[in-house]
């Protein structure tokens, strides 16, 4: 189960690593204003606990960000993965662009990002999100992102399946960085 991934030895298990780096996180799109200002909305309400992360914090997040797409995209929660015996379990957030003969409930090819909702600390959902992106990969979807989140805290991971290798980005992203956490999750929507 994902749940079980919780140390880098965790992972290690399944043939990966886990380390930091400086990433090269997109961010040539932009959020908009109005878009930034719903959002806030949100954070104005915010406490900590994994639901509330989920529900004022992710999902306002994701449907803006979303909104200032063209095309199709799908946001399933809790959605169920098997890739194996040690790969399965509940991803708490998946945004993927879907084609349009696709219904909304669909994992799509290019599911990014993963996004995992904590209530203590980033740190604590490392393994367990980059287990998620291996799974997504050995099921054929080109996963390239992963994002942890307590909703005050923001982590981002990428995967690079060749190398059998997650980074982990070296800082942290905090509330007060929202406008940009929202820039970046609107690059990735759209990197390919």
């Amino acid at each position: 189960m994902f749940s079980d991934f919780k140390t880098k030895t965790d992972l290690a298990r399944i043939g990966y690593k886990l380390k930091e780096k400086d990433l090269s996180l997109p961010e040539q799109r932009k959020i908009s204003d109005a878009a930034y200002d719903n959002i806030q909305t949100f954070v104005k309400l915010f406490y900590s606990n994994e639901e509330a992360v989920k529900a004022l914090i992710l999902t306002p997040v994701i449907v803006n960000v979303v909104k200032q797409l063209s095309g199709k995209y799908s946001v399933l929660y809790e959605e169920y993965i098997e890739a194996d015996e040690d790969l399965k379990g509940r991803c708490d957030l998946i945004v993927s662009k879907v084609e349009d003969d696709d219904t909304n409930d669909t994992l799509g090819d290019h599911p990014v990002p993963v996004i995992e909702a904590k209530k203590k600390t980033v740190e604590e959902a490392l393994s367990q999100c980059a287990a998620e992106l291996v799974a997504l990969h050995k099921l054929g979807k080109h996963a390239q992102y992963g994002v942890i989140s307590t909703g005050d805290d923001w982590m981002f991971l990428e995967i690079f399946p060749e190398r059998q290798l997650v980074y982990q980005h070296d800082c942290k992203f905090y509330l007060s960085d929202i406008r940009r956490v929202a820039d970046i999750l609107l690059s990735m929507l759209t990197v390919r």
